[in-house]
C-alpha cells in the first residue's frame, strides 16, 4: 500500500530523473513517465488494477484502471503533444471542458477521442496526459450534464502535479479515483465527503431525562415483563398463559409465507453432508414424538436450532409445564442454563458437574455421598469385593475389612463425573424415571465454550444414557459443523421458529396486567409496597391500542423480526420511555377508560430510542441513505439491494436466498463499486436488514470497518421488507436520518442547517421536507437506477405522514396568530 508521503517522493525522483531535452514517442512516454506517475506515484497496481491496449471493436484503449469495473480510461499522448490551457488555470487547476476543446483543435479532438471510449465502455472518468500534463474530467455522467458542460481538473505540468500533490493524490491515486472523490470534485468542488449534520450538534447523541412517573414505570414494567420470567413462584403459571406455538406465521408478516417457511434453509451448500431439518410444534402431545425420541435412543443429544430470541429457552420450558408435562413429571429432569449463570465460571464441566450434584439434592432429595445411596449405586462392587481377597477377613478381621471396604468406595467414587453417573443412573432405575439434561443457552456463549458444550452433550447422551437436549443458535451451528466439535457425527435438528410476535406481546401485556393489579403472587414484589396502578393503567392503554391497530401489529411483527426478546424489550422500553407522554396516557385513561397509541409514537421510540436524535449505535433502524463516499447515487444503494432482494425472480432460489456474485453484478450494472456494494451489504446484515445464508455477522476491526468474509448469498428479513416498503418515505424515518446523512449540496447542508438544534415540530418538518427534496432531485439525476425501485412512488405513498405534521404546523401558527 503506498502512501501519500511515498508518492510525493517518488513524484520528486520522477522529476530529477527527466531531461528537458527528450523527445520521447507515445510509447516511450508511456514507459518512462506515466507508468511511473501511475504506479510510483499514485499507487496503481499493474498487474491486478490495470488493462493496457485493451480492444473493443478494433478501438484500443491505452490504460484502463480498475479491473474487473473500470473506474477511469487514460488516454496517452507523446511528450511533444501539447494541451492548451486557458489563461489561469494553473493556480486554480479547473476550467471547463469545453474550453478547452476549443483552445485547441488538436486538444479537442483528444478530449472527443477519450470520451468516446468511455461512453463507449461506461467508464465515468477520462484522463488525458503527454507524461507531463494531466487532464481529467467526467465522460461519462449520469445527471443530464453534457460532459463538454463539466469541469476539468488540469495539472499542467509535473512541477504544478508536484505543487499540489496532496489534492492530485486524492483525486488520481487509486484509492482517490475508487472512492469516486474525483467526481464529486469536478461536480460540486469538494474532495472531501461533508460532515454529518449530528457533527454540528452540542452533545450529540443528547440523552433524554425520564420524569419521575417514566422511572417509575420503567422499573416497573422490567419486573412484570422482564424479570417476571426468572421467578420460580409464577413460572409455571406464566408458560400456562403466555407460551405462543412456535412457527405460527404472522398475518402482518411483510415477507412471503414460503420465506418464513424456509427460514432455516439454506445454511449449508449442495455439495457438504446437511443434517436432517425438522420442524417441531409446541401443542401438546406432538413433542418428544418418535422422531425426537429415535435421537435420544440413539445416544445422541437432541439439537434444537432457533435464531436468536425466538424462544428456544421458552419450548424447553413449555415442554416441561405444559406439552409434555406427563413425561417430565416421571423424569429426573436437569436444567442447566449455560448463560448468564455460568457466565463467570472458568471450567464448563465442573460447572456442569456442580449443576447435576445441586439439583439432585435440591429437587429429588438425592445426596450423591449420602452412605445409603452410595451402598446401592455400588452395590455389585461391594458384592464382588466379599468375595475377593479381602471378604475372607469379613468374620476374621471385621476392622480390616470394613477400613479396606471403604478404601475401595473411596476410590469409586473419588472421579466425579464417573460417580454422578452412576448416582443418576442407579436413581433412575431404581425410582424407573427417564433422565433428561438440558443444556440451555450455549450460544450466548464464545464459540470455545460452544464446542465444548457440544462434546459435554455427547457425552451425556452416550455415556449417561440420558436425553439431552442443546439448544443452538444457526450460525454456532453452521461453524461446529463444518469445524469444530460437531463434525464427528451426524444430527438430526429440530428447529424452532418464532411464534407470532403480537400473540406474543398481547399474552405478556394481559399477564404483567394481571401482576400490576394484584392477581398474581410473587416474593420478587411480596413485603414491597409497590403501587402499579399506574402502569395498569398504561397497559390497558398499550393492549387496546394493539387489539384495534393493524399498522401497530405489522410494525411489531416486522420490525423485530421474529425475536420474541427484542420485542418484549422495545415494549418494556417504550412504557417507560423520555419520548412517549405517560402522564397524558395515564390521565385519559384514568378519565375516559380508553386511549388509542397511535403508531408514530412507537415509530419514534424504534428510531430515536431515549435519544433525542437518531444514533445508529443504539437505534433499531438503519440509514438506508448513509454513503461512504462522494457518490450522490449511493444514498439509494441499499434500498435497491432491498428492492432486488425483494423481488420475485430467478434471481431468487426458492428459499429467498440470491447469489452473492449475481448480487453484486445486479449492483455494479447501476454504476456502484465492490467497495460500495460490500460496505452496504454488511452494514444490511448487521443491522438484520439482510441475512446470509450462514447466518452470519460481521466483526468490526479497529478502524470501526466491517470485515470478514462475504457468504454465498443473502435474502432480505422482515425488518428490512418494513423499511423499504414502509419506513423509507415516511416523515419520522427522513426527519431522524437527516442528520446522519451526507447531504451532498452545499446549499442544501446550509438551508437544513437553519434551526439546527430546535427540536419543534415547524423546525422538524422543514428540515425533512428539505431533504426529502433533496433526495428526489438525486434520484431523478440517477439515469443508471433500476426499474424495480420506484422512489418517487415510495415518497408518494408517504407523503400522508407529511400532511398530518403540515396541518399540525398550520395549527401551531395559527394558535400564535
Amino acid at each position: 500500500m503506498l502512501s501519500l508521503a511515498q508518492g510525493e517522493k517518488a513524484l520528486d525522483d520522477l522529476i530529477e530523473s527527466l531531461n528537458d531535452d527528450s523527445d520521447f514517442n507515445e510509447a516511450q512516454t508511456r514507459f518512462h513517465i506515466i507508468d511511473r506517475v501511475l504506479f510510483e506515484c499514485f499507487g496503481w497496481c499493474r498487474e491486478s488494477e490495470i488493462e493496457v491496449e485493451n480492444s473493443e471493436d478494433n478501438k484500443f484503449t491505452d490504460y484502463e484502471l480498475g479491473k474487473p469495473r473500470r473506474f477511469a480510461i487514460l488516454e496517452a499522448k507523446r511528450e511533444g503533444f501539447h494541451f492548451e490551457i486557458p489563461a489561469g488555470v494553473s493556480k486554480k487547476l479547473v476550467t471547463d471542458v469545453r474550453s478547452l476543446a476549443r483552445l485547441s483543435a488538436d486538444t479537442g479532438k483528444a478530449i472527443n477521442q477519450v470520451h468516446f471510449y468511455c461512453s463507449q465502455r461506461g467508464t465515468p472518468v477520462a484522463i488525458l496526459s503527454n507524461g507531463k500534463q494531466f487532464v481529467a474530467f467526467l465522460a461519462s455522467r449520469q445527471d443530464g450534464v453534457s460532459f463538454l458542460d463539466g469541469k476539468a481538473l488540469v495539472f499542467e505540468s509535473l512541477e504544478v502535479l508536484k505543487g499540489n500533490f496532496n489534492l492530485a493524490w486524492q483525486l488520481l491515486s487509486a484509492d482517490g479515483i475508487k472512492e469516486k472523490r474525483i467526481n464529486r470534485f469536478l461536480v460540486s468542488g469538494e474532495t472531501q465527503l461533508p460532515n454529518k449534520l449530528s457533527s454540528r450538534l452540542v452533545g450529540y447523541p443528547k440523552a433524554r431525562y425520564k420524569s419521575d412517573i417514566q422511572t417509575t414505570l420503567r422499573s416497573l414494567s422490567d419486573l412484570f415483563l422482564q424479570d417476571i420470567v426468572y421467578d420460580p413462584d409464577v413460572e409455571h403459571s406464566f408458560f400456562s398463559e403466555c407460551y405462543c406455538e412456535s412457527g405460527a406465521l404472522s398475518k402482518y408478516a411483510l415477507l412471503s409465507k414460503g420465506i418464513l417457511e424456509a427460514r432455516y434453509a439454506s445454511l449449508f451448500s449442495c455439495s457438504e453432508p446437511q443434517p436432517s431439518l425438522k420442524s417441531v410444534k409446541s401443542k401438546k402431545s406432538d413433542n418428544l414424538t418418535p422422531e425426537v425420541l429415535s435421537e435420544a435412543v440413539a445416544k445422541r443429544p437432541i439439537v434444537l436450532l432457533g435464531d436468536v430470541g425466538v424462544g428456544k429457552t421458552s419450548f424447553i420450558k413449555n415442554l416441561m409445564y405444559n406439552s409434555a408435562h406427563e413425561e417430565f413429571k416421571k423424569a429426573l429432569y436437569i436444567y442447566i442454563d449455560l448463560g448468564s449463570k455460568a457466565s463467570l465460571t472458568e471450567n464448563l464441566r465442573v460447572f456442569i458437574l456442580n449443576e447435576v450434584e445441586r439439583q439432585l439434592v435440591d429437587k429429588y432429595e438425592v445426596d450423591p455421598y449420602e452412605s445409603g445411596i452410595i451402598k446401592g449405586v455400588y452395590a455389585a462392587d461391594i458384592s464382588r469385593f466379599s468375595r475377593g481377597m479381602w471378604g475372607g477377613k469379613k468374620e476374621t478381621d471385621p476392622d480390616l475389612y470394613e477400613t479396606k471396604l471403604l478404601e475401595k468406595i473411596e476410590g469409586l467414587y473419588g472421579e466425579r463425573d464417573q460417580h454422578l453417573k452412576r448416582v443418576v443412573g442407579y436413581y433412575s432405575k431404581t425410582s424407573q424415571k427417564q433422565i433428561i439434561i438440558c443444556l440451555d443457552n450455549a450460544d450466548q456463549r464464545d464459540f470455545e465454550v460452544q464446542q465444548e458444550a457440544f462434546v459435554i452433550g455427547q457425552e451425556l447422551a452416550q455415556d449417561w444414557e440420558s436425553m439431552v437436549f442443546i439448544s443452538v443458535r444457526p450460525q454456532t451451528f453452521f461453524r461446529s459443523k463444518r469445524s469444530g466439535a460437531l463434525t464427528a457425527y451426524p444430527h438430526k435438528v429440530f428447529t424452532i421458529s418464532p411464534p407470532r410476535i403480537d400473540k406474543v406481546i398481547e399474552k405478556r401485556l394481559g399477564f404483567a396486567l394481571k401482576m400490576a393489579e394484584g392477581n398474581v403472587s410473587s416474593e420478587i414484589y411480596r413485603g414491597f409496597a409497590v403501587n402499579a396502578e399506574s402502569l395498569a393503567l398504561f397497559l390497558k392503554a398499550l393492549l387496546s391500542s394493539l387489539r384495534g391497530n393493524s399498522e401497530l401489529l405489522e410494525f411489531l411483527s416486522n420490525i423485530t423480526g421474529g425475536n420474541i426478546r427484542a420485542a418484549i424489550e422495545f415494549v418494556t422500553n417504550f412504557i417507560g420511555s423520555p419520548g412517549v407522554d405517560a402522564e397524558k396516557i395515564i390521565e385519559k385513561m384514568a378519565t375516559k377508560g380508553r386511549y388509542r397509541i397511535p403508531l408514530h409514537e412507537f415509530t419514534k421510540q424504534a428510531l430515536l430510542g431515549e435519544y433525542s436524535h437518531y444514533s445508529s449505535d443504539t437505534s433499531m433502524a438503519m440509514n438506508l441513505f448513509d454513503i461512504s463516499n462522494s457518490d450522490p447515487n449511493e444514498h439509494f444503494l441499499a434500498p435497491i439491494i432491498l428492492a432486488f432482494l425483494d423481488l420475485d425472480g430467478r434471481h431468487r432460489d426458492n428459499d429467498g436466498f440470491c447469489l452473492t456474485s449475481e448480487l453484486f453484478s445486479e449492483l455494479q450494472n447501476s454504476g456502484f463499486t465492490g467497495d460500495q456494494i460490500e460496505r452496504s451489504l454488511r452494514r444490511s446484515t448487521n443491522k438484520k436488514l439482510i441475512e446470509t445464508s450462514q447466518r452470519v455477522t460481521f466483526e468490526e476491526d479497529i478502524n470501526g470497518a466491517l470485515i470478514g468474509e462475504m457468504p454465498d448469498s443473502f435474502r432480505i428479513t422482515s425488518s428490512g421488507a418494513y423499511h423499504f416498503r414502509r419506513w423509507m418515505g415516511q416523515f419520522a424515518y427522513l426527519d431522524a436520518m437527516v442528520f446522519d446523512t451526507p447531504i451532498l449540496s452545499a446549499d442544501v447542508r446550509e438551508n437544513i442547517s437553519e434551526e439546527l438544534e430546535s427540536l419543534t415540530i415547524d423546525s422538524r418538518f422543514k428540515r425533512a421536507s428539505v431533504f426529502k427534496k433533496y433526495l428526489l432531485d438525486r434520484w431523478k439525476r440517477f439515469t443508471q437506477a433500476p426499474s424495480y425501485l420506484d422512489f418517487e412512488a415510495v415518497l408518494e405513498e408517504s407523503n400522508a405522514t407529511f400532511k398530518r405534521v403540515e396541518l399540525a404546523v398550520e395549527r401551531n401558527e395559527a394558535e400564535k396568530s
